[in-house]
């Protein structure tokens, strides 16, 4: 982008940002967006449904994106969803006078139209192992020509900017009011909306298989990188044999960059007990399963409230504490063992955790770990939805 269309385009955005500064709001419109406004899910997702499902009346709620596949999606059932930039998109956001995202202001929605009355909402998308926001960020400021600071005057609604950040115990309270840099007051102890779903009744029949699934956490860069499996012992013959025998099913769900090789890949299209799952909403699924087998995903943190085991499997420990080093927490203090360092030992503990071979100690450092960071919900099958909900209709 040249200088002259940057300009013209910083002129029409500071624009739209007086407009979103002097337009009355509405009490009864919310907006919601989520990761960069290419996706519906997450924990703006979640209670966005739970608006919308108890409270649809008394709250009119709008789903804000850059992608048409969303906005068909959101009305394919039954809710409101516009682009950020449509005539509508851009009045509704003017008109808010709540926003909730689960990344940043100026990622998830169009920032220039939420002016200073509307209230922002940060949801986050999970319990951090690794430093986030200001923590990770460098402290150092850039100094900027004068074309660079006339650049940032004209585009005040890119700053960061955060009124309440939810979390989901006294610990992660404090952990983020750090890493957001707001006071901890400004952070409400809720529970994430996305968790919800750990409250309803799973749809499992009573005999039937084990079920686990495989969700170690995102690494940068593609498979023959960092092979997850063959580098590990995994055999899908001796495997699958295994799993068979012990009426156990294994849901692989990876990040796409870092699928398992290739001949892997053709060799689960033709299993019965392993599979790969790539759909866009884990949460929709993710009640079903008996068991998480998992690395460093904080995922582990929301399926702690499902009270089911977890297998850590962090094949490369070593190499991972050393390349880590800006964690919240040891690695060692906050996840369960034994760990598993092979695709064998895995398959071992599956089948004994299937027995039902789950010793006090076990239980009781799980038990010690999810209050650690989850407050005990109030009840109901939308505990933390409703508690949210409850708090921002009082403001």
């Amino acid at each position: 982008m040249n200088k002259i269309t940057l300009i013209i385009t910083l002129l029409i955005n500071f624009l739209f940002y007086v407009l979103g500064n002097i337009i009355p709001k509405s009490k009864t419109t919310w907006i919601f967006g989520a990761w960069y406004g290419q996706k519906y899910n997450d924990n703006p997702k979640a209670f966005f449904k739970y608006v919308n499902e108890h409270h649809k009346q008394n709250i009119k709620t709008v789903w804000i994106t850059k992608s048409s596949d969303v906005i068909n999606e959101v009305q394919k059932a039954g809710c409101i969803a516009y682009h950020e930039k449509s005539l509508l998109g851009i009045w509704h956001q003017l008109r808010a006078t709540k926003v909730i995202i689960c990344q940043s202001l100026h990622d998830d929605v169009f920032s220039p139209c939420i002016g200073k009355k509307t209230q922002v909402i940060q949801l986050w998308h999970g319990i951090p192992l690794k430093k986030i926001m200001f923590d990770a960020f460098s402290e150092k400021t850039e100094q900027k020509n004068i074309f660079g600071r006339f650049v940032d005057y004209l585009s005040p609604y890119n700053e960061h900017r955060n009124d309440i950040v939810i979390s989901t115990s006294t610990l992660t309270q404090t952990t983020l009011a750090q890493a957001f840099r707001v006071e901890k007051e400004q952070v409400l102890t809720c529970g994430f909306p996305r968790n919800d779903v750990f409250f309803e009744k799973a749809n499992k029949a009573e005999k039937g298989p084990f079920k686990c699934i495989y969700m170690p956490t995102f690494r940068g860069g593609i498979a023959s990188e960092c092979d997850l499996f063959e580098a590990y012992g995994f055999d899908l013959k001796t495997i699958e044999s295994q799993l068979i025998k012990n009426n156990i099913e294994l849901t692989l769900r990876m990040h796409p960059v870092n699928k398992p090789p290739v001949q892997i890949v053709e060799e689960i299209k033709n299993s019965a007990v392993i599979k790969l799952d790539a759909g866009n909403d884990i949460y929709q699924s993710i009640n079903q399963y008996d068991c998480l087998i998992t690395d460093y995903s904080s995922i582990y943190f929301d399926f702690l409230l499902s009270n089911k085991p977890i297998v850590f499997a962090p094949f490369d420990l070593d190499e991972y504490k050393t390349r880590e080093r800006s964690l919240y927490f040891e690695f060692e203090d906050v996840t369960l063992k034994p760990y598993c360092y092979s695709w064998n030992e895995i398959v071992e503990r599956l089948i004994s955790l299937k027995e039902a071979s789950i010793d006090d100690e076990y239980k009781n450092e799980y038990r010690a770990l999810r209050d650690k960071f989850h407050e005990k919900p109030n009840g109901g099958t939308s505990p933390f939805s409703a508690k949210l909900f409850g708090y921002l209709n009082s403001q």
